[in-house]
C-alpha cells in the first residue's frame, strides 16, 4: 500500500481526514447491512426460492466466494487508482445487487445478486483502511481499525433488530428495495467527500517517480509466502465465524426456536453479538497499543470465544435474558479480531501493507462462506430426513449439533494464535528486490 512506503509522509489527521474516512466507513456500514440482512429473512428466502438450509447457505455464501478472491486485487487496485474511482462504482454495484435480489424469482438470480453484493462490498473495508493510512498518522491505525469495524457492527445491528419488524410488516422485498436506494446515497456521499488523491499520496508521488507501487505479483508473493500471514488469517477467521454463522444467517431462527420468542425478539438478541463488537472493537485496538502486545490479546480472545461458544451447546432451552447475555459475551470475546489486520501489516513489508490487509480479509471471507454453507449442511443432516414444519423450523437438537462448528473453529484459532509471533515493534524492512 502506498501509504506505508518507506519515506512517505504520514497523514496528519484533522477534520477533513475524519470526513474522508467517515464517507468510506459509511460504505462499510452499508455493505455489512447487506451482508447480514438475510439473518432475519432466512425462512422467507427459503420459501421464495424453494431452497433447503444447505442450499440457502450455499447460495448466500456466494457473497463470500466472490468477496474473498477479490481481495487479491483490491489492494493493488487501490494502490494504482484513486480510492474515489474505486469505491463509488463498488457501492453502486452493491446497491444494484439489492435491486436484483428484490426482483428475482429464481435461485440463480438470488445467487447473481449475492455475487454482485459481494463484489461491490469487497472494496469497502480495505478501501476504508487504505484511506485511514493515507490521511492519519500510523499510530492511529489500530484504533481506526476498531472504529471502522464498529461502524460495520452498526450496519449489522440495523440488519437484525433494526429491520426485523419492517420485514415482518412489509416483507423482505420492500426492505431490500429501500436498502438499494440507500446504497445510491452512500455512493453519492463517497463521490462528494473523498478527493482523488490524499496529501500523503501526492507527497509520495513527488518523492518517488511513478508512485513506487509494487507490482501485483510481487505484492502477492511477498504476503502469501509469509507463514505469519496465514497464521493471523486463521485467527481472524476463527474470531469472525460467530458473526458469519449466528449474525449473518442462522442466529435469529435458532434463538427463536430455542426460546419460543418471535423473530423480532430473537433479532434483538442477535444484535447483542454486534453490540459486543461495537463496544469492544475500538477498545481492543487501543488496548493492544497500550499494553504493547498483539499476540497475547489474540490468544486470550480465541480462548474466551472457545468458552463462550461452548455454552451454545450446553442448553436445550434458555431464557431470553440469558441469550442476550451470551450473545454479548461472544461478541465481546471475539471483537479483538480487529487487531488481526494490524498484525498482518506489521508482519509484512511496509510497501505491501494494502495487500496484507486484503489477503487477511480474503482468508476470513473465504472460510466464512464455507462455514455458512457447512453449518447449513450440518443442520440438514442433524435434523434427519423427515419434513420440516410449515414455518421451515429445525429442531433445537439439530442447531446444537451444527453449533459445534463454532468452538471447533475457535480451538483451531487458539492453536494458530499460539504459533503466531508477536508483531508489535517488529516492522519488516523494505525488501531488497526492486519494485516492478
Amino acid at each position: 500500500m502506498a501509504g506505508f512506503v518507506a519515506g512517505q509522509k504520514e497523514g496528519a489527521g484533522g477534520v477533513r481526514a475524519w470526513l474522508v474516512w467517515g464517507a468510506a466507513a459509511s460504505f462499510y456500514l452499508y455493505e455489512f447491512f447487506v451482508r447480514a440482512a438475510p439473518s432475519v429473512m432466512e425462512p422467507d428466502l427459503q420459501k421464495a426460492f424453494a431452497l433447503t438450509a444447505g442450499a440457502l447457505g450455499g447460495v448466500l455464501g456466494l457473497y463470500y466466494y466472490i468477496y474473498a478472491p477479490m481481495q487479491l486485487v483490491v489492494g493493488p487496485v487501490l494502490d494504482r487508482l484513486s480510492a474515489k474511482h474505486v469505491l463509488v462504482p463498488a457501492a453502486l454495484i452493491c446497491a444494484a445487487g439489492c435491486f436484483l435480489q428484490v426482483y428475482g424469482h429464481r435461485a440463480e438470480m438470488l445467487g447473481a445478486a449475492r455475487l454482485m453484493q459481494g463484489f461491490g462490498s469487497a472494496f469497502a473495508f480495505v478501501g476504508t483502511m487504505y484511506l485511514a493510512t493515507q490521511w492519519f498518522p500510523r499510530r492511529k491505525l489500530a484504533l481506526l481499525s476498531g472504529l471502522t469495524t464498529s461502524l460495520g457492527m452498526l450496519g449489522a445491528i440495523a440488519a437484525n433488530a433494526g429491520i426485523a419488524e419492517i420485514v415482518q410488516d412489509f416483507g423482505w422485498r420492500i426492505t431490500l428495495r429501500d436498502a438499494g436506494i440507500v446504497g445510491l446515497f452512500v455512493a453519492a456521499l463517497v463521490f462528494f467527500l473523498v478527493p482523488h488523491r490524499s496529501p500523503a499520496s501526492e507527497e509520495h508521488r513527488k518523492l518517488v517517480p511513478g508512485g513506487g507501487a509494487p507490482t501485483f505479483f510481487f505484492s502477492l508473493k511477498t504476503v502469501l509466502l509469509n507463514p505469519q500471514t496465514w497464521y493471523v488469517g486463521v485467527v481472524a477467521t476463527a474470531l469472525y465465524m460467530p458473526l458469519a454463522v449466528i449474525g449473518a444467517l442462522w442466529g435469529v431462527q435458532y434463538i427463536s426456536t430455542l426460546t419460543g420468542e418471535s423473530k423480532v425478539e430473537a433479532s434483538g438478541a442477535v444484535s447483542m453479538l454486534y453490540v459486543g463488537w461495537l463496544v469492544g472493537g475500538p477498545f481492543a485496538g487501543w488496548l493492544s497499543d497500550r499494553i504493547g502486545h498483539r499476540r497475547l490479546l489474540l490468544v486470550g480472545s480465541t480462548g474466551l470465544t472457545l468458552l463462550s461458544t461452548v455454552l451454545l451447546l450446553l442448553f436445550s432451552s434458555m431464557a431470553m435474558w440469558q441469550v442476550y447475555a451470551l450473545m454479548f459475551a461472544i461478541g465481546l470475546s471475539s471483537c479483538p479480531q480487529v487487531v488481526s489486520f494490524v498484525v498482518a501489516v506489521e508482519h509484512n513489508h511496509r510497501d505491501v501493507s494494502g495487500t496484507a490487509i486484503a489477503a487477511t480479509n480474503m482468508i476470513v471471507m473465504f472460510f466464512g462462506g464455507i462455514g455458512m454453507a457447512l453449518f447449513g449442511v450440518l443442520l440438514d443432516w442433524a435434523s434427519g430426513p423427515g419434513p420440516l414444519d410449515p414455518a421451515a423450523n429445525y429442531p433445537v437438537s439439530a442447531y446444537r449439533v451444527a453449533m459445534a462448528l463454532l468452538p471447533a473453529c475457535a480451538l483451531l484459532g487458539a492453536c494458530a494464535a499460539l504459533i503466531l509471533h508477536e508483531s508489535i515493534n517488529n516492522e519488516k524492512p523494505d525488501p531488497a528486490e526492486p519494485m516492478g
